[in-house]
């Protein structure tokens, strides 16, 4: 049991180690830092041997805090420019560029006139200039819940 009581390197390396298959098991990129830290950690008590358990401590404390949190900020400001780029659960930004056909005329004059448009198997609030029943759109932006498009044709059907 003297192995327990007096730490050294080889502690610090089994534990990175225990903690890096931790990892691999329970994912979540979190025990990963952990574990790097340990084995710097590693790399340290074998530079220092002279150095106390309290002082290898408080530094893999602070090495792993400090790698867990830049990994953190990393991750949390590539995820936010993900999300930015992402049409996902916004069905409306996904429409854009989107063909469809009006279906039915709503209200307006002939410079703007609000309509029904239909996308596949759905209908859409739309709004463009000099719209027809019939006619061929595209979708050019989004206000709210109003489709502002572009006709793509003069004719009617």
């Amino acid at each position: 049991m003297e192995w327990l009581v007096e730490w050294n390197a080889w502690h610090w390396l089994i534990g990175g180690f225990v903690l890096l298959i931790a990892e691999t098991l329970v994912p979540g990129v979190f025990l990963l830092w952990w574990g790097l830290a340990a084995l710097v950690i590693t790399g340290v008590a074998k530079a220092a041997p002279d150095l106390s358990l309290a002082s290898q401590a408080i530094l893999y404390a602070i090495l792993a805090s400090a790698l867990s949190l830049l990994w953190w900020k990393y991750q949390h400001k590539k995820d936010q420019a993900d999300e930015a780029k992402s049409a996902l659960n916004q069905r409306d930004h996904a429409m854009l560029g989107a063909l469809g056909k009006v279906q039915e005329i709503v209200a307006g004059d002939n410079a703007q006139t609000i309509a029904r448009g239909a996308f596949g198997d759905t209908t859409w609030r739309v709004q463009g200039e000099n719209l027809q029943l019939g006619d061929v759109i595209k979708v050019v932006a989004v206000q709210g819940i109003t489709l502002q498009v572009e006709k793509l044709n003069n004719e009617s059907n």
